[in-house]
Protein backbone atom coordinates (compact mmCIF):
# COMPACT_ATOMS: atom_id res chain seq x y z
CA UNK A 1 0.00 0.00 0.00
CA UNK A 2 2.81 2.57 1.06
CA UNK A 3 4.37 1.66 -2.35
CA UNK A 4 0.94 2.23 -4.39
CA UNK A 5 1.10 5.59 -2.70
CA UNK A 6 4.39 6.42 -3.14
CA UNK A 7 4.43 5.60 -6.90
CA UNK A 8 0.89 8.00 -7.29
CA UNK A 9 2.85 10.87 -5.22
CA UNK A 10 5.84 10.52 -7.62
CA UNK A 11 3.18 10.58 -11.09
CA UNK A 12 1.65 13.49 -9.34
CA UNK A 13 4.74 15.50 -8.85
CA UNK A 14 5.91 14.75 -12.18
CA UNK A 15 2.98 16.08 -14.19
CA UNK A 16 3.04 20.21 -13.88
CA UNK A 17 -0.79 20.14 -14.99
CA UNK A 18 -1.83 18.41 -12.39
CA UNK A 19 0.52 20.33 -10.00
CA UNK A 20 -0.88 23.78 -11.65
CA UNK A 21 -4.28 22.99 -11.20
CA UNK A 22 -3.65 22.02 -7.76
CA UNK A 23 -1.52 25.20 -6.57
CA UNK A 24 -4.25 27.04 -8.18
CA UNK A 25 -7.37 24.85 -6.32
CA UNK A 26 -6.21 25.21 -2.82
CA UNK A 27 -5.59 29.31 -3.27
CA UNK A 28 -8.74 29.20 -4.43
CA UNK A 29 -10.47 27.82 -0.80
CA UNK A 30 -10.85 30.90 0.70
CA UNK A 31 -12.49 32.78 -2.18
CA UNK A 32 -14.97 29.92 -1.95
CA UNK A 33 -15.66 30.32 1.52
CA UNK A 34 -16.51 33.62 1.36
CA UNK A 35 -19.25 33.60 -1.13
CA UNK A 36 -20.70 31.48 1.24
CA UNK A 37 -20.39 33.89 4.35
CA UNK A 38 -19.84 37.46 2.60
CA UNK A 39 -23.60 39.61 2.24
CA UNK A 40 -22.50 40.78 -1.47
CA UNK A 41 -25.08 40.36 -4.46
CA UNK A 42 -25.36 37.39 -7.22
CA UNK A 43 -22.56 38.83 -9.46
CA UNK A 44 -20.67 40.12 -6.57
CA UNK A 45 -20.47 36.51 -5.17
CA UNK A 46 -19.25 35.48 -9.03
CA UNK A 47 -16.70 37.77 -8.89
CA UNK A 48 -15.18 36.67 -5.69
CA UNK A 49 -14.40 33.55 -7.80
CA UNK A 50 -13.68 34.05 -11.23
CA UNK A 51 -11.05 37.45 -10.31
CA UNK A 52 -8.98 35.08 -7.91
CA UNK A 53 -9.36 32.22 -10.71
CA UNK A 54 -7.91 34.54 -13.17
CA UNK A 55 -5.23 36.18 -11.27
CA UNK A 56 -3.87 32.42 -10.37
CA UNK A 57 -3.84 31.27 -13.45
CA UNK A 58 -1.73 34.05 -14.97
CA UNK A 59 0.16 34.36 -11.78
CA UNK A 60 1.21 30.35 -12.04
CA UNK A 61 2.29 30.77 -15.71
CA UNK A 62 4.98 33.21 -14.95
CA UNK A 63 7.73 30.90 -14.08
CA UNK A 64 8.30 27.06 -16.11
CA UNK A 65 9.45 25.65 -12.67
CA UNK A 66 5.76 25.41 -10.96
CA UNK A 67 7.45 24.09 -7.56
CA UNK A 68 9.66 27.34 -7.22
CA UNK A 69 6.93 29.73 -8.31
CA UNK A 70 4.90 27.93 -5.33
CA UNK A 71 7.76 28.56 -2.90
CA UNK A 72 7.75 32.08 -3.64
CA UNK A 73 4.47 32.51 -3.25
CA UNK A 74 4.72 31.09 0.18
CA UNK A 75 3.41 34.09 1.63
CA UNK A 76 0.30 33.75 0.27
CA UNK A 77 -0.19 30.64 1.95
CA UNK A 78 0.00 31.96 4.94
CA UNK A 79 -2.43 34.58 4.08
CA UNK A 80 -4.70 32.09 3.44
CA UNK A 81 -4.24 29.80 6.41
CA UNK A 82 -5.05 33.33 8.46
CA UNK A 83 -8.00 33.89 6.53
CA UNK A 84 -8.89 30.10 7.27
CA UNK A 85 -8.14 30.87 10.91
CA UNK A 86 -10.45 33.94 10.59
CA UNK A 87 -13.25 31.98 9.35
CA UNK A 88 -13.15 29.59 12.43
CA UNK A 89 -12.88 32.26 14.74
CA UNK A 90 -15.62 34.35 13.75
CA UNK A 91 -17.25 33.36 10.79
CA UNK A 92 -16.96 35.62 8.18
CA UNK A 93 -15.17 38.58 6.11
CA UNK A 94 -11.79 38.80 5.53
CA UNK A 95 -8.31 39.95 7.13
CA UNK A 96 -8.96 43.41 8.47
CA UNK A 97 -6.49 46.73 9.06
CA UNK A 98 -7.09 45.60 13.17
CA UNK A 99 -6.28 41.61 12.60
CA UNK A 100 -3.10 43.01 11.32
CA UNK A 101 -3.04 45.70 13.64
CA UNK A 102 -4.17 43.04 16.33
CA UNK A 103 -0.99 40.87 15.67
CA UNK A 104 1.47 43.63 16.28
CA UNK A 105 0.11 45.54 19.37
CA UNK A 106 -0.62 41.63 21.49
CA UNK A 107 1.54 40.54 23.84
CA UNK A 108 2.84 36.41 23.63
CA UNK A 109 0.45 35.48 26.94
CA UNK A 110 -2.51 37.39 25.38
CA UNK A 111 -2.10 35.03 21.93
CA UNK A 112 -0.50 32.04 23.78
CA UNK A 113 -4.65 32.41 25.30
CA UNK A 114 -6.48 32.69 22.19
CA UNK A 115 -4.08 30.00 20.45
CA UNK A 116 -4.86 27.42 22.88
CA UNK A 117 -8.58 27.85 21.35
CA UNK A 118 -8.04 27.82 17.90
CA UNK A 119 -5.93 24.59 17.59
CA UNK A 120 -8.97 22.58 15.22
CA UNK A 121 -8.17 25.61 12.54
CA UNK A 122 -4.82 25.59 12.87
CA UNK A 123 -4.64 21.46 12.22
CA UNK A 124 -6.99 22.45 9.40
CA UNK A 125 -4.90 24.79 7.52
CA UNK A 126 -1.67 22.54 8.45
CA UNK A 127 -3.43 19.82 6.46
CA UNK A 128 -4.07 21.79 3.44
CA UNK A 129 -1.17 23.76 3.38
CA UNK A 130 1.84 22.16 4.44
CA UNK A 131 1.32 19.14 2.05
CA UNK A 132 1.63 21.60 -0.76
CA UNK A 133 4.71 23.69 0.78
CA UNK A 134 6.47 19.87 0.47
CA UNK A 135 5.11 18.99 -2.51
CA UNK A 136 6.26 22.89 -4.18
CA UNK A 137 10.26 21.78 -2.81
CA UNK A 138 10.13 18.15 -4.13
CA UNK A 139 8.94 19.23 -7.72
CA UNK A 140 11.07 22.58 -7.54
CA UNK A 141 14.14 20.27 -7.02
CA UNK A 142 12.69 17.78 -9.85
CA UNK A 143 12.52 20.60 -12.34
CA UNK A 144 9.17 19.94 -13.25
CA UNK A 145 8.27 22.48 -15.71
CA UNK A 146 5.11 23.44 -17.58
CA UNK A 147 5.28 23.81 -20.93
CA UNK A 148 5.71 27.21 -22.79
CA UNK A 149 2.84 26.94 -25.19
CA UNK A 150 0.64 25.87 -21.89
CA UNK A 151 1.90 28.70 -20.21
CA UNK A 152 1.03 31.65 -22.92
CA UNK A 153 -2.22 29.99 -23.33
CA UNK A 154 -3.41 29.72 -19.85
CA UNK A 155 -2.07 33.32 -18.81
CA UNK A 156 -3.96 35.02 -21.74
CA UNK A 157 -7.11 33.05 -20.39
CA UNK A 158 -6.72 33.98 -16.57
CA UNK A 159 -5.68 37.52 -17.50
CA UNK A 160 -9.03 37.69 -19.67
CA UNK A 161 -10.89 36.33 -16.95
CA UNK A 162 -9.75 38.88 -14.53
CA UNK A 163 -10.40 42.18 -16.86
CA UNK A 164 -13.92 40.56 -17.30
CA UNK A 165 -14.48 40.33 -13.27
CA UNK A 166 -13.04 43.61 -12.64
CA UNK A 167 -15.21 45.37 -15.72
CA UNK A 168 -18.67 43.73 -14.11
CA UNK A 169 -17.38 44.81 -10.44
CA UNK A 170 -19.62 48.17 -11.48
CA UNK A 171 -22.47 45.47 -11.78
CA UNK A 172 -22.32 43.86 -8.12
CA UNK A 173 -23.06 45.33 -4.70
CA UNK A 174 -22.37 45.03 -0.84
CA UNK A 175 -25.63 44.47 1.26
CA UNK A 176 -23.41 46.89 4.05
CA UNK A 177 -22.23 49.93 1.94
CA UNK A 178 -23.92 49.36 -1.36
CA UNK A 179 -20.74 49.98 -3.41
CA UNK A 180 -18.39 47.25 -4.22
CA UNK A 181 -14.84 47.85 -4.64
CA UNK A 182 -11.91 45.13 -5.51
CA UNK A 183 -9.41 46.72 -2.69
CA UNK A 184 -12.44 46.44 -0.30
CA UNK A 185 -14.32 43.39 -1.28
CA UNK A 186 -12.36 40.86 -2.93
CA UNK A 187 -9.95 38.18 -1.66
CA UNK A 188 -6.81 38.49 -1.88
CA UNK A 189 -6.44 41.58 -3.62
CA UNK A 190 -8.12 43.23 -0.08
CA UNK A 191 -5.79 41.78 2.04
CA UNK A 192 -3.14 43.23 0.57
CA UNK A 193 -5.08 46.81 0.59
CA UNK A 194 -5.82 46.17 4.31
CA UNK A 195 -2.09 45.36 4.96
CA UNK A 196 -0.93 48.31 3.55
CA UNK A 197 -3.30 49.94 5.02
CA UNK A 198 -2.19 49.02 8.56
CA UNK A 199 1.09 49.44 8.09
CA UNK A 200 0.34 53.29 6.75
CA UNK A 201 -1.34 53.59 10.47
CA UNK A 202 1.47 52.08 11.98
CA UNK A 203 4.01 54.14 10.98
CA UNK A 204 1.48 57.26 11.37
CA UNK A 205 1.17 56.15 15.12
CA UNK A 206 5.17 55.84 15.59
CA UNK A 207 5.47 59.67 14.75
CA UNK A 208 3.06 60.77 16.95
CA UNK A 209 5.53 62.21 19.66
CA UNK A 210 6.86 64.29 16.86
CA UNK A 211 2.92 65.28 15.28
CA UNK A 212 1.69 66.17 18.54
CA UNK A 213 4.62 67.90 20.72
CA UNK A 214 3.75 71.38 20.05
CA UNK A 215 -0.47 70.96 20.54
CA UNK A 216 -1.89 72.94 23.09
CA UNK A 217 -5.78 72.43 24.23
CA UNK A 218 -5.40 76.18 25.93
CA UNK A 219 -7.33 74.71 29.04
CA UNK A 220 -8.55 76.74 32.11
CA UNK A 221 -10.30 75.70 34.73
CA UNK A 222 -13.18 78.06 35.38
CA UNK A 223 -15.09 76.91 38.85
CA UNK A 224 -13.65 75.63 41.75
CA UNK A 225 -14.67 73.67 44.54
CA UNK A 226 -13.88 74.27 48.22
CA UNK A 227 -11.62 71.86 48.78
CA UNK A 228 -9.21 69.65 46.98
CA UNK A 229 -11.09 68.06 43.34
CA UNK A 230 -9.86 64.44 42.29
CA UNK A 231 -11.82 62.85 39.66
CA UNK A 232 -10.84 59.35 37.87
CA UNK A 233 -11.91 58.07 34.76
CA UNK A 234 -11.93 54.23 34.44
CA UNK A 235 -11.33 52.60 31.44
CA UNK A 236 -12.94 48.66 31.47
CA UNK A 237 -12.18 45.92 29.03
CA UNK A 238 -14.54 43.69 27.02
CA UNK A 239 -17.23 44.68 29.67
CA UNK A 240 -20.40 43.97 27.99
CA UNK A 241 -23.83 45.68 29.34
CA UNK A 242 -25.81 42.38 29.20
CA UNK A 243 -24.00 40.75 32.15
CA UNK A 244 -24.27 43.36 34.60
CA UNK A 245 -27.59 43.14 36.70
CA UNK A 246 -27.79 47.05 36.84
CA UNK A 247 -28.57 46.49 32.80
CA UNK A 248 -31.19 43.61 33.83
CA UNK A 249 -28.99 40.81 33.86
CA UNK A 250 -31.18 37.72 36.06
CA UNK A 251 -27.74 37.18 37.80
CA UNK A 252 -26.29 38.69 40.80
CA UNK A 253 -23.31 40.25 39.07
CA UNK A 254 -23.14 43.56 40.62
CA UNK A 255 -24.36 42.76 44.63
CA UNK A 256 -22.52 46.01 45.89
CA UNK A 257 -22.93 48.58 43.25
CA UNK A 258 -26.63 47.71 43.52
CA UNK A 259 -25.82 48.92 46.94
CA UNK A 260 -25.15 52.27 46.11
CA UNK A 261 -26.05 55.70 47.10
CA UNK A 262 -24.62 58.58 44.15
CA UNK A 263 -24.42 56.36 40.68
CA UNK A 264 -26.04 57.15 37.71
CA UNK A 265 -26.63 54.41 35.38
CA UNK A 266 -26.84 54.93 30.98
CA UNK A 267 -28.47 52.41 29.93
CA UNK A 268 -28.18 52.86 26.08
CA UNK A 269 -24.63 53.59 25.58
CA UNK A 270 -22.73 51.78 22.87
CA UNK A 271 -19.02 51.69 21.89
CA UNK A 272 -17.86 53.43 18.93
CA UNK A 273 -14.95 50.25 17.83
CA UNK A 274 -14.71 47.05 18.93
CA UNK A 275 -10.68 46.59 19.16
CA UNK A 276 -8.96 47.98 21.98
CA UNK A 277 -6.15 49.76 20.31
CA UNK A 278 -8.79 52.06 18.95
CA UNK A 279 -11.43 52.05 21.39
CA UNK A 280 -9.43 52.78 23.91
CA UNK A 281 -7.76 56.27 22.34
CA UNK A 282 -10.96 57.51 21.25
CA UNK A 283 -12.37 57.61 24.83
CA UNK A 284 -8.98 59.42 25.96
CA UNK A 285 -8.77 62.11 23.10
CA UNK A 286 -11.31 64.60 21.44
CA UNK A 287 -10.86 62.09 18.47
CA UNK A 288 -13.92 60.54 17.54
CA UNK A 289 -15.38 57.91 14.73
CA UNK A 290 -16.67 60.98 12.69
CA UNK A 291 -12.92 62.77 13.30
CA UNK A 292 -10.33 60.13 13.79
CA UNK A 293 -7.73 62.09 11.53
CA UNK A 294 -7.24 64.15 14.56
CA UNK A 295 -5.69 62.07 17.17
CA UNK A 296 -2.50 61.91 15.00
CA UNK A 297 -1.92 65.80 16.10
CA UNK A 298 -3.61 66.50 19.26
CA UNK A 299 -2.53 64.99 22.67
CA UNK A 300 -5.26 63.16 24.98
CA UNK A 301 -7.77 64.65 27.61
CA UNK A 302 -4.25 64.09 29.94
CA UNK A 303 -3.10 66.97 28.30
CA UNK A 304 -6.03 69.08 28.96
CA UNK A 305 -6.02 68.43 32.48
CA UNK A 306 -2.77 69.17 33.15
CA UNK A 307 -3.07 72.82 31.17
CA UNK A 308 -5.87 73.42 33.38
CA UNK A 309 -3.28 73.04 36.92
CA UNK A 310 -4.16 69.56 37.59
CA UNK A 311 -1.76 66.81 39.04
CA UNK A 312 -2.56 63.60 36.44
CA UNK A 313 -2.19 59.99 37.06
CA UNK A 314 -2.12 57.09 34.64
CA UNK A 315 -2.53 53.44 35.97
CA UNK A 316 -2.79 50.25 34.18
CA UNK A 317 -3.01 46.66 34.11
CA UNK A 318 -2.90 46.35 30.36
CA UNK A 319 -0.02 44.89 28.39
CA UNK A 320 1.92 47.85 26.89
CA UNK A 321 1.84 47.52 23.08
CA UNK A 322 2.81 50.54 21.60
CA UNK A 323 -0.62 51.84 20.33
CA UNK A 324 -2.09 55.46 21.27
CA UNK A 325 -2.72 54.46 24.99
CA UNK A 326 0.80 53.83 25.79
CA UNK A 327 1.58 57.32 24.14
CA UNK A 328 -1.02 59.01 26.37
CA UNK A 329 -0.28 57.34 29.59
CA UNK A 330 3.37 58.95 29.40
CA UNK A 331 1.98 62.47 29.38
CA UNK A 332 0.96 61.78 32.58
CA UNK A 333 2.94 63.19 35.57
CA UNK A 334 2.98 59.87 37.20
CA UNK A 335 2.32 56.54 35.59
CA UNK A 336 2.38 52.83 36.48
CA UNK A 337 1.78 49.49 34.60
CA UNK A 338 1.25 47.07 36.99
CA UNK A 339 1.30 44.00 34.71
CA UNK A 340 4.71 42.88 34.66
CA UNK A 341 6.78 41.80 31.43
CA UNK A 342 9.48 38.47 31.73
CA UNK A 343 11.39 36.87 28.92
CA UNK A 344 12.79 40.30 26.97
CA UNK A 345 9.38 42.12 27.47
CA UNK A 346 7.29 39.23 25.74
CA UNK A 347 5.54 37.68 28.47
CA UNK A 348 2.97 39.25 30.77
CA UNK A 349 2.33 38.54 34.45
CA UNK A 350 -1.09 37.88 35.90
CA UNK A 351 -1.81 40.82 37.80
CA UNK A 352 -5.32 41.79 39.36
CA UNK A 353 -7.03 45.27 38.75
CA UNK A 354 -7.51 45.85 42.82
CA UNK A 355 -3.54 46.11 42.87
CA UNK A 356 -3.68 49.64 40.78
CA UNK A 357 -5.98 51.31 44.13
CA UNK A 358 -2.82 51.29 46.63
CA UNK A 359 -1.20 53.33 43.93
CA UNK A 360 -3.79 55.43 43.64
CA UNK A 361 -4.31 55.69 47.63
CA UNK A 362 -0.53 56.51 47.41
CA UNK A 363 -0.95 59.52 45.42
CA UNK A 364 -4.04 60.97 46.56
CA UNK A 365 -2.24 61.33 50.49
CA UNK A 366 1.00 62.05 49.31
CA UNK A 367 -0.02 64.74 46.63
CA UNK A 368 -1.94 68.21 47.98
CA UNK A 369 -2.88 69.40 44.64
CA UNK A 370 -6.24 68.68 42.12
CA UNK A 371 -6.02 65.33 40.90
CA UNK A 372 -7.13 63.88 37.63
CA UNK A 373 -6.75 59.93 37.26
CA UNK A 374 -7.12 57.65 34.23
CA UNK A 375 -7.55 53.82 35.52
CA UNK A 376 -7.08 51.03 32.62
CA UNK A 377 -8.16 48.14 34.00
CA UNK A 378 -7.65 44.41 32.51
CA UNK A 379 -11.42 43.77 33.57
CA UNK A 380 -13.25 40.91 31.64
CA UNK A 381 -10.31 39.89 28.97
CA UNK A 382 -10.24 36.12 28.14
CA UNK A 383 -9.05 34.58 29.41
CA UNK A 384 -11.72 34.88 32.01
CA UNK A 385 -10.59 32.66 34.99
CA UNK A 386 -7.42 34.70 35.03
CA UNK A 387 -9.23 37.99 35.98
CA UNK A 388 -10.20 37.26 39.16
CA UNK A 389 -8.86 35.80 42.91
CA UNK A 390 -10.35 32.85 43.28
CA UNK A 391 -12.31 33.47 46.14
CA UNK A 392 -14.53 35.49 43.80
CA UNK A 393 -15.39 32.05 41.76
CA UNK A 394 -19.19 32.84 43.01
CA UNK A 395 -20.81 30.96 39.86
CA UNK A 396 -19.29 27.38 39.50
CA UNK A 397 -17.85 25.47 37.60
CA UNK A 398 -15.72 27.97 36.09
CA UNK A 399 -12.26 26.03 35.46
CA UNK A 400 -12.99 25.83 31.43
CA UNK A 401 -10.72 27.48 28.76
CA UNK A 402 -11.56 25.78 25.82
CA UNK A 403 -13.96 27.68 23.65
CA UNK A 404 -16.34 25.34 22.85
CA UNK A 405 -20.12 25.30 22.90
CA UNK A 406 -20.30 22.65 25.33
CA UNK A 407 -17.95 24.61 27.68
CA UNK A 408 -20.31 27.64 27.32
CA UNK A 409 -22.05 27.44 30.76
CA UNK A 410 -18.27 27.23 32.48
CA UNK A 411 -17.41 30.54 30.11
CA UNK A 412 -20.01 32.30 31.11
CA UNK A 413 -19.47 31.70 34.83
CA UNK A 414 -15.88 32.92 34.59
CA UNK A 415 -17.10 35.75 32.88
CA UNK A 416 -19.66 36.58 35.29
CA UNK A 417 -17.46 35.89 38.18
CA UNK A 418 -15.09 38.82 36.48
CA UNK A 419 -18.27 41.42 36.15
CA UNK A 420 -18.57 40.27 39.96
CA UNK A 421 -14.94 41.45 40.63
CA UNK A 422 -15.27 44.59 38.51
CA UNK A 423 -18.31 45.55 40.84
CA UNK A 424 -15.78 44.58 43.79
CA UNK A 425 -13.28 47.41 42.31
CA UNK A 426 -15.65 49.67 41.49
CA UNK A 427 -17.33 49.77 44.41
CA UNK A 428 -13.45 49.79 46.47
CA UNK A 429 -12.80 52.72 44.72
CA UNK A 430 -15.93 54.37 45.68
CA UNK A 431 -14.77 53.81 49.09
CA UNK A 432 -11.69 55.40 48.84
CA UNK A 433 -12.75 58.31 47.14
CA UNK A 434 -15.84 59.03 49.60
CA UNK A 435 -13.01 58.77 52.79
CA UNK A 436 -11.47 61.70 51.50
CA UNK A 437 -13.95 64.05 52.08
CA UNK A 438 -13.34 65.84 49.02
CA UNK A 439 -14.93 66.69 45.80
CA UNK A 440 -14.53 63.49 43.84
CA UNK A 441 -16.54 61.55 40.98
CA UNK A 442 -15.56 58.69 38.73
CA UNK A 443 -16.62 58.25 35.30
CA UNK A 444 -16.63 54.18 34.44
CA UNK A 445 -16.91 52.72 30.79
CA UNK A 446 -15.66 49.61 29.12
CA UNK A 447 -13.91 50.42 25.60
CA UNK A 448 -16.45 47.84 23.60
CA UNK A 449 -18.18 44.48 24.78
CA UNK A 450 -17.04 41.07 24.00
CA UNK A 451 -19.28 37.50 22.32
CA UNK A 452 -20.09 34.49 24.45
CA UNK A 453 -21.66 31.73 21.97
CA UNK A 454 -24.55 33.53 22.53
CA UNK A 455 -26.69 32.43 19.30
CA UNK A 456 -26.57 30.07 16.47
CA UNK A 457 -23.30 32.06 15.10
CA UNK A 458 -21.15 30.77 17.58
CA UNK A 459 -19.36 34.12 17.93
CA UNK A 460 -16.61 34.56 20.49
CA UNK A 461 -14.59 37.37 21.89
CA UNK A 462 -14.41 40.60 20.50
CA UNK A 463 -12.30 42.51 17.56
CA UNK A 464 -14.28 40.89 14.51
CA UNK A 465 -14.87 42.58 10.82
CA UNK A 466 -18.00 43.41 12.08
CA UNK A 467 -18.84 43.85 15.45
CA UNK A 468 -22.28 42.17 16.89
CA UNK A 469 -24.74 43.75 19.72
CA UNK A 470 -22.93 42.69 22.50
CA UNK A 471 -19.70 43.66 21.32
CA UNK A 472 -21.31 47.42 20.91
CA UNK A 473 -23.55 47.48 23.85
CA UNK A 474 -21.62 48.52 27.01
CA UNK A 475 -22.36 49.98 30.82
CA UNK A 476 -21.42 53.56 31.36
CA UNK A 477 -21.73 54.74 34.98
CA UNK A 478 -20.97 57.58 37.35
CA UNK A 479 -20.01 58.09 41.11
CA UNK A 480 -20.27 61.14 42.44
CA UNK A 481 -19.49 61.81 46.09
CA UNK A 482 -21.95 64.03 48.47
CA UNK A 483 -19.50 67.08 48.23
CA UNK A 484 -19.36 67.27 44.55
CA UNK A 485 -23.56 66.99 44.36
CA UNK A 486 -23.15 70.34 46.60
CA UNK A 487 -20.54 72.06 44.65
CA UNK A 488 -21.55 71.24 40.85
CA UNK A 489 -25.27 70.84 41.45
CA UNK A 490 -25.91 71.44 38.29
CA UNK A 491 -23.64 69.27 36.60
CA UNK A 492 -25.08 66.43 38.45
CA UNK A 493 -28.35 67.13 38.09
CA UNK A 494 -27.52 67.10 34.22
CA UNK A 495 -25.90 64.23 34.38
CA UNK A 496 -29.28 62.52 36.22
CA UNK A 497 -31.53 64.06 33.81
CA UNK A 498 -29.14 62.97 30.46
CA UNK A 499 -29.17 59.10 32.07
CA UNK A 500 -32.46 58.07 29.59
CA UNK A 501 -30.69 59.38 26.27
CA UNK A 502 -28.40 57.62 23.93
CA UNK A 503 -24.94 57.94 24.06
CA UNK A 504 -21.38 56.94 23.13
CA UNK A 505 -18.17 56.22 24.30
CA UNK A 506 -17.47 59.90 22.16
CA UNK A 507 -19.22 61.77 25.06
CA UNK A 508 -16.42 60.33 27.64
CA UNK A 509 -13.34 63.61 26.58
CA UNK A 510 -15.88 66.09 26.93
CA UNK A 511 -17.92 65.09 29.68
CA UNK A 512 -14.79 64.19 31.80
CA UNK A 513 -13.49 68.37 30.95
CA UNK A 514 -16.95 69.41 31.62
CA UNK A 515 -17.34 67.59 35.63
CA UNK A 516 -14.06 69.04 36.36
CA UNK A 517 -15.20 72.62 34.76
CA UNK A 518 -12.58 72.64 32.39
CA UNK A 519 -13.37 74.61 29.52
CA UNK A 520 -10.87 74.58 26.24
CA UNK A 521 -11.47 74.87 22.28
CA UNK A 522 -11.64 71.46 21.65
CA UNK A 523 -14.54 70.53 24.23
CA UNK A 524 -17.75 70.60 23.10
CA UNK A 525 -20.62 70.84 25.56
CA UNK A 526 -23.15 69.58 23.38
CA UNK A 527 -21.20 66.12 23.99
CA UNK A 528 -21.20 66.66 27.27
CA UNK A 529 -23.97 64.83 29.58
CA UNK A 530 -22.98 67.03 32.26
CA UNK A 531 -23.76 70.29 30.61
CA UNK A 532 -27.59 71.57 30.15
CA UNK A 533 -26.87 71.86 26.34
CA UNK A 534 -26.28 68.47 25.89
CA UNK A 535 -27.94 66.92 22.48
CA UNK A 536 -28.54 63.61 21.49
CA UNK A 537 -26.47 63.30 18.21
CA UNK A 538 -26.77 60.22 15.39
CA UNK A 539 -23.97 57.36 17.12
CA UNK A 540 -21.48 56.11 14.46
CA UNK A 541 -18.80 53.51 14.38
CA UNK A 542 -15.35 53.30 13.09
CA UNK A 543 -15.07 50.59 10.87
CA UNK A 544 -12.06 49.16 9.67
CA UNK A 545 -10.78 51.54 7.05
CA UNK A 546 -11.26 54.69 9.60
CA UNK A 547 -14.35 55.75 8.30
CA UNK A 548 -17.97 56.91 10.26
CA UNK A 549 -20.97 54.73 9.49
CA UNK A 550 -23.81 55.04 11.44
CA UNK A 551 -23.85 52.39 14.41
CA UNK A 552 -26.80 50.18 13.83
CA UNK A 553 -25.70 49.63 9.96
CA UNK A 554 -22.45 48.55 10.91
CA UNK A 555 -22.64 45.06 9.84
CA UNK A 556 -25.27 43.83 12.34
CA UNK A 557 -26.93 40.90 11.60
CA UNK A 558 -31.00 39.95 12.39
CA UNK A 559 -29.80 38.26 15.75
CA UNK A 560 -28.30 41.38 16.55
CA UNK A 561 -31.22 43.60 15.31
CA UNK A 562 -33.66 41.85 17.86
CA UNK A 563 -31.68 42.26 20.66
CA UNK A 564 -31.10 45.89 20.09
CA UNK A 565 -35.24 45.93 20.10
CA UNK A 566 -35.38 43.52 22.90
CA UNK A 567 -33.14 46.04 24.46
CA UNK A 568 -34.64 49.07 23.93
CA UNK A 569 -31.98 50.55 22.44
CA UNK A 570 -32.45 53.33 20.16
CA UNK A 571 -30.66 52.90 16.74
CA UNK A 572 -29.75 56.47 15.58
Amino acid sequence: MFQKIKLLLNRFISNPRQLFGYFVLINLIPSILLVFTEPYSFMGKIILVTFPLGMYLAVYCLLKNIGLLQLLLIPQLIFNAFQMVLFYLFGESVIAVDMFLNLATTSVSEANELLNNLWPAIILVCVIYLPAILIAAVACKRKTFLALTFRKRTAVVGMVIALLSYGLTFTASSEHTGEYRLKYDVFPVNIYYNLRFAVQKWNRSNLYPQTSRDFKFNAVKEQKADNREIYVLVVGEAGRAGNWSLWGYERETNPLLSRQQGLVLYKDAITQANATHKSVPLMLSAANADDFDCIYRQKSIVGAFKEAGFTTLFLSNQTPNRTFTDYFATEADYHHNIRPASSGGLVTENNYDIHMLPLLKHYIDSLPDNLFAVIHTYGSHFNYRERYPREFAHFLPDDATEVEVKNRHQLINAYDNSIRYTDYFLHRLIQMLDSTGYTTAFYYSPDHGEDLLDDERKRFLHASPHPTYYQLHIPLLFWFSDEYQKAFPEKYQAVQNHAVQPVSTRQVFHTMLDLASIRTPYMDSTYSVANPSFKSHRRTYLTDHDKPIPWFHSGLKKQDKQMIEKKRLNPE
